[in-house]
């Protein structure tokens, strides 16, 4: 398996790890409320969803995961076709 390869699967067990332990806790994140946002092709929404990750209680294993991660909003990262908006 490559480094980055084992890398990006380590990254996804800590986030997944992470969101087992806020649903435990009859809670959610965000990106489960309204899903669509986070990879929605209008850059108005994408950017929408960014906003809402500042107070997710997984943000800082999500902005790990994103940086394997081509398209879609995480951890207030927007990525769009492997680049970057912020």
């Amino acid at each position: 398996m490559r480094v980055e390869s084992m890398e990006a699967e380590g990254a996804r067990q800590r986030l997944h790890a992470a969101l087992r332990a806020v649903r435990s806790a009859d809670r959610q994140v965000p990106c489960e409320i309204t899903p669509k946002l986070w990879t929605s092709n209008i850059r108005s929404e994408r950017e929408a969803a960014g906003h809402r990750c500042l107070a997710c209680p997984v943000r800082v294993q999500c902005m790990e995961v994103s940086e394997f991660e081509r398209v879609g909003v995480w951890g207030g990262k927007v990525r769009a076709a492997g680049s970057l908006e912020w």
